[in-house]
C-alpha cells in the first residue's frame, strides 16, 4: 500500500506561474512581441435536457466544441507598428475601403507555456486565426503617472490544440545545440508543385519553421510543402523568378538560439499584371493620330507596368533586306515612345 500511494503522488509539484508564456504570432508583427496577456480560451459543449417526472436530466448532445474568443493585450509601440498590423488587416479584408482583390488572409498562433525554470513544456496552437475587434487608444493630459499604452484585440479561429513538447530520452542533453535545414528542390519550382523540407536537430528545447509553418517534432522530420503556399512569403528575384527563404530556429533550454535556412526558387504565376504581349503594329494610320496612339500607350503602360512587350515589325514589301528601321515612325504608324520602349538600342528618341 505504502508504494502505491507514493507512485500516486504527482512527480511535479511545481506551480503553472501567470507570467510563465510567450507568444508567437505569424503576421501581426511586434504584436507578439510587446503582449502583456494572453489566455488559453474556454472550451463548452452543447447539451441536451431530457425531461422526466422529477426533473430535466442533461445528456451530451451533438453540434460540437464551442472555443471562446482569443484576447490578446499588448503595449502599443510609438510608431503604432503593431496596432497598425491588426487595425489595417480589419480594414482591407472585410472591405471597409472597397474590395479588396487579394484572398482572405488568416494567420497563425502559437502560445507557448512556460515551466518555473521557463522551459517550454506545452504550446497551444490556433488555426486559421483573424482579428475581429481592436480596442481604441485613449489618450489623456491629466493622469500624472506614465502608464504605457495597451490595446486589447480579439482574435476568431478555427480550433486550437494543446500539445505538450518533450525532449526525446535517446538525446542527451550535453549534445551541442545544433541545426540544418535543406529541401529536395533541384530546379525553380513551378507554381503549385510540391516540395519538402527536411531537418535535423541536436541539444534543441523547441523546433520552429518560420513562413507558416510553425513548430516541428524534435531531432528530425521533413514536413510537405507547395509553391502556392510559399508565395505569400515570397519576393521577386527577377522579373520571371521568386525566391523564398524558410529557416527553422532551435531553441536551448537555456534559451540560446541557432538557425539554418535554405532558400528556393519560384516562377512567377502569370497574372494579368506580368503576362508577354506581342505587339502588332498597324501601318494603317487611318483615323488615328500620333498624339491619340501615344497617349492610350502611356495608360497601358501606367496600367501595367510589369507587363513585357515584344514588337513585331514587318519587313518592307519590297525588300528581303531585313526589318524597317529608319523613319520607323512614319512608316510603321507606332507611337515614338513605344518604338523607343520595345527596342532601345535600335531607336533613339
Amino acid at each position: 500500500m505504502a508504494a502505491e500511494w507514493l507512485n500516486e503522488q504527482p512527480r511535479n509539484r511545481n506551480f503553472l506561474t501567470p507570467v510563465g508564456f510567450r507568444l508567437d504570432l505569424e503576421i501581426f508583427h511586434g504584436v507578439d512581441f510587446f503582449c502583456q496577456s494572453a489566455s488559453i480560451p474556454e472550451l463548452s459543449a452543447p447539451f441536451a435536457e431530457v425531461p422526466t417526472p422529477y426533473r430535466n436530466v442533461p445528456i451530451v448532445s451533438s453540434g460540437g466544441t464551442n472555443f471562446g474568443d482569443l484576447v490578446l493585450r499588448f503595449i502599443v509601440d510609438e510608431d503604432l507598428v503593431n496596432y497598425k498590423a491588426i487595425h489595417d488587416w480589419i480594414r482591407k479584408y472585410t472591405l471597409t475601403d472597397g474590395r479588396s482583390d487579394e484572398a482572405d488572409l488568416y494567420s497563425s498562433a502559437r502560445l507557448f507555456i512556460l515551466t518555473s525554470h521557463s522551459n517550454s513544456s506545452h504550446y497551444v496552437e490556433f488555426n486559421n486565426i483573424f482579428p475581429i475587434n481592436i480596442t481604441g487608444i485613449p489618450f489623456d493630459a491629466t493622469v500624472s503617472d506614465i502608464d504605457y499604452l495597451t490595446a486589447e484585440v480579439v482574435f476568431k479561429y478555427e480550433s486550437y490544440n494543446i500539445i505538450p513538447i518533450s525532449r526525446p530520452d535517446a538525446t542527451p542533453t550535453t549534445l551541442p545545440l545544433a541545426v540544418t535545414l535543406t529541401s529536395d528542390v533541384v530546379d525553380i519550382l513551378d507554381p503549385g508543385e510540391p516540395f519538402t523540407l527536411t531537418y535535423t536537430s541536436t541539444g534543441a528545447e523547441t523546433l520552429v519553421i518560420d513562413n507558416g509553418v510553425g513548430v516541428v517534432e524534435l531531432t528530425a522530420g521533413s514536413v510537405s510543402l507547395n509553391a502556392s503556399t510559399a508565395l505569400a512569403y515570397a519576393t521577386a528575384l527577377n522579373e520571371n523568378d521568386l525566391e523564398v527563404t524558410y529557416t527553422i530556429s532551435a531553441t536551448s533550454e537555456s534559451g540560446t538560439v541557432v538557425t539554418s535556412s535554405v532558400t528556393l526558387q519560384l516562377k512567377q504565376p502569370i497574372t494579368s499584371a506580368n503576362r508577354i504581349c506581342i505587339a502588332v503594329c498597324d501601318e494603317n494610320l487611318g483615323s488615328q493620330s500620333f498624339a491619340g496612339m501615344e497617349s492610350k500607350w502611356a495608360q497601358f503602360r501606367t496600367n501595367w507596368p510589369e507587363r513585357t512587350f515584344y514588337l513585331l515589325q514587318p519587313n518592307l514589301s519590297n525588300s528581303t533586306s531585313g526589318p524597317i528601321y529608319a523613319d520607323s515612325i512614319n512608316t510603321l504608324h507606332v507611337p515614338p515612345t513605344f518604338l523607343e520602349a520595345a527596342d532601345p538600342d535600335k531607336l533613339d528618341l
